[in-house]
């Protein structure tokens, strides 16, 4: 079993992590909380969809 810690805050992550990184460099795992204001971002520019729009679509 693997234990995942947010990279920020430390706290100990029980859901799917947010996983975060650009190029070579190096990905970063934070939890709902450190990660909401990158997926508020990614959701604006409609880079992702949330799982509720893509159940409806189908």
């Amino acid at each position: 079993m693997r234990i995942i810690k947010c990279d920020l805050c430390k706290k100990i992550i029980k859901d799917e992590p947010i996983t975060a990184g650009v190029g070579f460099f190096p990905n970063v795992e934070l939890c709902e909380k450190c990660g909401s204001s990158i997926l508020k971002f990614l959701k604006k520019h409609k880079f992702i969809e949330s799982k509720n729009t893509k159940n409806k679509q189908n």
